[in-house]
């Protein structure tokens, strides 16, 4: 049931999705651990990065919990059986964790005192290893499963939707991110999903408001890959 998509299409957008959130999240104790006590501005920085990266992760997870997981479990319970536990569990961890570490790191913007830094950086250790099996899980065992019965009009839609729910001003930088490490196909895919009217300007702004962005947060236009 591919739809509009060839085969292998939704793995591969998804996969680009994935690998930008092992990136951004692998990269997080260690940027936050290298913040000197009291840099406000600094740890103003980085709380913001936190915040904006598990902004987006929680609207992915919105996304597949309002638009595949309701399809999967209509067209394919038996399949998707084995696996609804642990990927709820999963999605309930990462939530209990992500609100404890948006609260530890309000406390932490305030006055940028080691405490609240070590105790972020901490969470997020804590929170890495759930996020990578969540990840893992679903490349190796849900997403053949979208492949065989979510349409690509389907897909499309909900990264459509995602997409128009992001504010404009947002998108180039949420692109570029995605495209870091991109393959090209699934770029390209992303691309056709953002309104016409647009597409060719955030095309081609993407690259350049994801290094300028890297340089703010990182140091470098080039982060380290995933």
């Amino acid at each position: 049931m591919t739809g509009t998509k060839i085969p292998g299409a939704m793995t591969r957008e998804m996969i680009m999705v994935h690998t930008a959130f092992r990136r951004e999240f692998g990269l997080m104790p260690e940027l936050i651990r290298d913040v000197a006590e009291g840099d406000r501005e600094r740890a103003g920085i980085v709380a913001d990065h936190v915040g904006m990266i598990g902004g987006i992760l929680h609207h992915h997870h919105s996304g597949e919990d309002r638009v595949l997981w309701p399809h999967l479990l209509q067209r394919c319970p038996e399949e998707l059986a084995p696996l609804v536990h642990s990927m709820e569990e999963h999605h309930d961890r990462i939530g209990n964790l992500g609100s404890q570490l948006a609260k530890t790191v309000d406390a932490w913007r305030a006055d940028a005192d080691t405490v609240s830094r070590d105790a972020a950086a901490d969470l997020l250790d804590q929170l890495l290893p759930v996020l990578h099996e969540h990840l893992g899980t679903e490349e190796q065992r849900v997403l053949p499963l979208v492949e065989k019965h979510i349409t690509g009009d389907e897909w499309d839609g909900m990264v459509a939707e995602s997409a128009a729910s992001t504010p404009p001003e947002m998108l180039p930088l949420a692109l570029g991110m995605m495209m870091y490490e991109g393959d090209p196909s699934a770029v390209q895919d992303a691309l056709d999903n953002i309104p016409a009217e647009v597409r060719a300007v955030v095309a081609e702004q993407a690259p350049a408001a994801y290094a300028a962005y890297a340089q703010r947060v990182y140091g470098t236009s080039t982060p380290r890959l995933s």
